[in-house]
């Protein structure tokens, strides 16, 4: 009985590979659309082409000569007299703190591993104590 059993797994071994090749390829390839992009669908009857006839150019209209507008000379404009600014008086300001002041609430992936750290050294310790 028991080479039996060898004897059909060995053979099971051997035939999984192809099995599994088999039930991937032959629904890929029955239900997959066809790769028209790459290859176009062949035609049995040519297709029926029709001629259309050149339009006609529409026509030509002239444009008569404009003369230009007389010359204007721009206006003479008075030169910009630049005022310097007021200097602001000079900012004073505090030396900073020593240390910077803790924030009131802290992240909850600190709180988190600051628990999973307690119980680490509580279950240590409580097992040490064994």
């Amino acid at each position: 009985m028991a080479t039996r059993r060898s004897r059909l797994k060995k053979n099971l071994k051997k035939l999984l590979p192809a099995v599994t090749v088999t039930l991937t390829t032959v629904p890929f390839a029955v239900w997959s659309a066809p790769a028209q992009a790459f290859f176009p669908p062949a035609w049995s009857v040519p297709p029926v082409v029709t001629v259309v006839p050149p339009v006609a150019p529409p026509p030509l209209i002239v444009v008569p000569p404009v003369s230009p507008p007389p010359f204007v000379p721009p206006p003479v404009v008075p030169p910009v007299i630049v005022v310097p600014p007021v200097s602001p008086p000079p900012i004073v300001v505090p030396p900073p703190h020593q240390c910077p002041l803790p924030n009131g609430v802290p992240e909850p992936a600190t709180v988190a591993s600051a628990l999973i750290g307690l119980a680490a050294v509580a279950g240590y310790r409580f097992r040490r104590k064994q």
